[in-house]
């Protein structure tokens, strides 16, 4: 079971899937009927954005990488590029059918995205840029249609970007270590791991409280309250350890 997970992983498929997830989570929220079109083609642009982030990365190393998962990009770069272009030519044929509003948002953020994988190594804070394109992302296929309905909600999708933005950084810090040694570029190898403990931790509360506020006002908050303070908790434990 640790080996299916573990392939999982190796492949994005599981952040693949959390951002699908979200989104159905988000659109019952907006009462937004999703078309399952617009539910595929996020699942497989954020497959393809992850992949190609990871290929990006191990295309000029000169020996092994030091991480699991950029070694396995690398030992499998010709599969994987061929996969992620067959996905691009999917995603193009089902933009036929998704919804004209939803269809304009991507092709905002598509570009944007491009830019991003391009420059990703001259961005001073890349998890910033990550965070609010996923968060997005992510609300594209459940976009309600009115402004006024996704204000509504603020609240979540806030509490949604302080998780994304938490969870990248917490990511960073773990890995800055083989960062550093494979020449990639992130917040935590730019800065001292305490300065990074510290901006997390600040975040991390900064987030448990803005949701424990909200969480007075609507119940669903509390949900995401627990979610940002059990990764608050992570953090403290692991810079225990170390």
């Amino acid at each position: 079971m640790f080996r299916f997970y573990r392939l999982i992983n190796l492949l994005n498929l599981d952040v693949a899937a959390g951002a699908v997830i979200a989104a159905l989570f988000f659109s019952k929220r907006l009462d937004a009927p999703v078309r399952p079109y617009g539910i595929a083609i996020l699942g497989l642009t954020v497959w393809i954005i992850y992949t190609a982030d990871r290929l990006i990365d191990v295309r000029h190393l000169s020996g092994p990488a030091l991480s699991l998962r950029h070694k396995f990009h690398q030992q499998h770069q010709a599969v994987l590029k061929v996969a992620v272009i067959v996905a691009v030519l999917v995603v193009c044929a089902l933009l036929v059918f998704i919804r004209p509003s939803v269809l304009l948002g991507g092709l905002v953020l598509a570009p944007l995205t491009a830019l991003y994988l391009m420059l990703q190594k001259k961005l001073p804070i890349k998890e910033l840029a990550v965070a609010v394109m996923y968060s997005v992302g992510v609300l594209l296929p459940a976009w309600p249609g009115s402004w006024s309905l996704l204000i509504q909600e603020a609240g979540l999708i806030v509490q949604f970007f302080f998780i994304a933005l938490a969870n990248l950084i917490l990511f960073a810090w773990f890995e800055a270590d083989i960062d550093r040694g494979m020449g990639q570029h992130s917040l935590a190898t730019r800065l001292d791991k305490r300065w990074v403990t510290r901006c997390l931790l600040l975040l991390i509360g900064g987030g448990v409280g803005f949701s424990f506020i909200y969480g007075l006002f609507n119940t669903t908050g509390w949900i995401f309250f627990f979610n940002v303070a059990m990764s608050g908790r992570d953090i403290q434990i692991s810079h225990l350890l170390l």
